[in-house]
């Protein structure tokens, strides 16, 4: 995956990186193995750690690379390529384990654990889901109180900690009251695996994604200094929702990477396995179904180049990164799906890669805040503070989007429906304008051909979405989740 916008020494060390990831790939990166284990070996992780890919987003001062977001994305890209359950494990630990000790964190807390974690010594985790709190932010139940002056006693129970059997180091989301002075505050606090009444427990088995490691975290009765806070006490929100778009954007970098992949596999069968006298590709269906997938790759990559680039622009980053997110993951699981199709019988064997392909795409559609939720607030944001839409998509979803204001009002805020259809005109939008300016900034005939094509089938995917939903739903579903 090539992002523009890399200085000279990150393009270097990027291609040093790749060439050591592919020959590692080639002789101790077995990803069947690890999905059936259920494990990464620890030779993997310690080739990765001299490699320096652990590194990457710490900056130089600490003994890390110093990689911008664009750096961080190639090489969580080139190591999906791969194996995901290993992007997965770096991409966190770069991402959402890390970057707020490396936004937020004290001087002292940087330069304690900065240069183990840049090292590959220590492995990071992040943890702020929990059993009554998973998009739902807010709802965050773990607590941390202060117990007597500059000590904090914390108690909570987080689940699908990813990173959590490994992890030396990490930071949790929790309530703080009156810390801060903010009553129902919240705080992003650094924990360390060796704290009395911290536990990490319960491997947990998944669809996909076996190899990286997902546990619960029990926090009972935890004492720590109040310095442990990572930057400003009862801001943390603010800071999670910052986090969040480091790491939605590194994650749908790795659903690049597989969907590249599964894109490759498939060109090669197609060209090959032959049926009814002629190879696949001579089919014009499935020309079709390949130019789909080649069209959403590359708007896959684009949208990810054009997030990168809102770097330094916090409220821009976080928007671009929700629809990112949501877009880059759908498209995986589209793309690997239709990889799994294309190969027929064949598709369907483990040998082939595919069922793994595929399976460990489902859950990036659910990770790092759910896609239905994020549809909503993405249309909330907008419904709230219209942006000017500049493509020809987008003038007519700006055109929507003012017809439901205008006949709604500040009921439109209320109306999740229309909110969620808001938000996904907006996902394609942005995926449109993306792969559009990478076209250009590229420059071929090729770039400008897939970026039409994917135009056209948003364009498609888009027209539905204008029309209102379809009535009686409510009654429908009333029906089927009331007690009978």
């Amino acid at each position: 995956m090539a992002l523009a916008g890399r200085t000279a020494e990150e393009s270097q060390l990027l291609g040093a990186l790749r060439d050591g990831v592919m020959r590692l790939a080639h002789v101790e990166i077995r990803p069947r193995q690890i999905d059936s284990e259920g494990h990464i070996p620890g030779s993997v992780l310690s080739a990765l750690a001299e490699m320096g890919a652990f590194g990457l987003s710490i900056p130089e001062e600490h003994g890390g690379a110093g990689f911008s977001l664009q750096g961080v994305c190639s090489a969580v890209a080139t190591l999906a390529e791969v194996d995901r359950s290993v992007a997965t494990t770096i991409g966190l630990h770069l991402g959402l384990g890390t970057r707020g000790l490396i936004a937020y964190g004290s001087e002292s807390l940087r330069a304690k654990h900065l240069p183990e974690l840049a090292a590959g010594r220590k492995i990071a985790a992040f943890a702020a889901t929990e059993a009554g709190a998973g998009s739902d932010l807010a709802a965050i139940a773990t607590r941390a109180i202060e117990v007597a002056p500059g000590r904090l006693r914390i108690d909570g129970t987080k689940i699908y900690v990813t990173n959590g059997g490994l992890a030396h180091v990490f930071t949790i989301a929790a309530a703080t009251p009156m810390l801060g002075g903010a009553r129902r505050g919240h705080s992003l606090i650094l924990l360390e695996k060796t704290d009395a009444g911290l536990e990490a427990t319960g491997e947990e088995h998944k669809l996909g994604l076996r190899g990286s490691s997902t546990t619960c975290l029990h926090l009972e009765g935890v004492e720590v200094p109040a310095d442990r806070i990572i930057g400003e006490a009862g801001r943390g929100m603010e800071q999670l929702h910052q986090v969040l778009a480091w790491g939605r954007t590194a994650m749908a970098a790795g659903c690049c990477g597989a969907a590249r992949i599964a894109l490759q596999l498939t060109a090669a069968h197609v060209a090959t396995r032959r049926q009814f006298g002629r190879p696949l590709a001579a089919f014009e269906v499935v020309r079709g179904q390949l130019a789909d997938m080649a069209a959403l790759v590359f708007a896959m990559e684009a949208l990810v180049e054009h997030t990168c680039a809102a770097e330094s622009d916090a409220p821009l980053l976080a928007a671009r990164s929700r629809a990112a997110k949501i877009f880059c993951s759908e498209a995986d699981w589209e793309v690997c799906d239709l990889a799994v199709q294309l190969h027929g019988g064949a598709g369907f064997i483990e040998e082939t890669g595919l069922p793994l392909l595929l399976r460990d795409a489902r859950i990036t559609r659910i990770f790092e805040g759910a896609n239905d939720v994020l549809l909503v607030s993405h249309g909330a944001a907008e419904a709230a503070a219209p942006t000017v839409l500049r493509t020809t998509l987008g003038e007519r979803i700006a055109q929507h989007r003012d017809e439901l204001r205008a006949r709604l009002g500040v009921r439109l805020m209320t109306r999740q429906r229309l909110l969620h259809r808001l938000g996904r005109l907006l996902v394609l939008r942005e995926a449109v304008e993306a792969a559009a300016l990478r076209a250009e900034a590229i420059g071929t005939e090729e770039a400008r051909a897939l970026a039409l094509h994917f135009a056209q089938l948003a364009s498609s995917r888009a027209a539905p979405l204008f029309a209102e939903p379809v009535a009686g739903i409510d009654a429908i579903s009333l029906a089927l989740t009331e007690p009978r």
